[in-house]
C-alpha cells in the first residue's frame, strides 16, 4: 500500500499534466484507503514535494493591499529562500492584522503582523 508521502510525491509530479486530474485520484485514494481525514495533511505533503520541484506557493496575508513594488520585494525574498523557479502568490487584504504581513508557504509561516506582536504583548503583561 502506497504511503500518503509516496501519493503526494505522485500527484505533485502529475500536477503538471492536469490539475483536475491529479486531484481526482488523490481523492479516490484517500476514500478508497478510508483517510479522507487526511485530505489537509495530503496537501501540505503535495506542495512541498512541490517546493522541491521548484514550485512554491504562498499565500500572502496583509492589513492594506500591495504595492507592485512591494509585491516584486516579496516574491524576490521568496525566490531567495525558497530557491522557487516557479512561485504562485495568494495576496489576501485582512484589516484585523492593524499593520504588518503573514506569509505562509507549505514549509514554513511568518507573523510580522502588528496584531500578533500586540497580541504578543498582552500575553507578556498578563501574570
Amino acid at each position: 500500500m502506497a504511503t500518503r508521502t509516496q501519493v503526494a510525491d505522485y500527484v505533485a509530479t502529475k500536477l503538471s499534466a492536469g490539475r483536475s486530474t491529479a486531484v481526482r485520484e488523490a481523492a479516490a485514494w484517500l476514500v478508497a484507503t478510508g483517510r479522507a481525514r487526511q485530505a489537509p495533511y495530503l496537501a501540505r505533503d503535495v506542495a512541498k514535494a512541490l517546493s522541491e520541484q521548484g514550485y512554491v506557493y504562498a499565500r500572502i496575508t496583509t492589513a492594506r493591499p500591495l504595492s507592485d513594488e512591494t509585491r516584486r520585494q516579496i516574491e524576490a525574498f521568496l525566490r531567495h529562500i525558497t530557491g522557487a523557479t516557479q512561485l504562485e502568490l495568494d495576496t489576501q487584504v485582512d484589516a484585523q492584522l492593524i499593520g504588518g504581513l503573514r506569509l505562509e508557504t507549505p514549509t514554513a509561516e511568518l507573523d510580522a503582523t502588528v496584531r500578533r506582536k500586540l497580541a504578543q504583548l498582552v500575553e507578556g503583561v498578563q501574570v
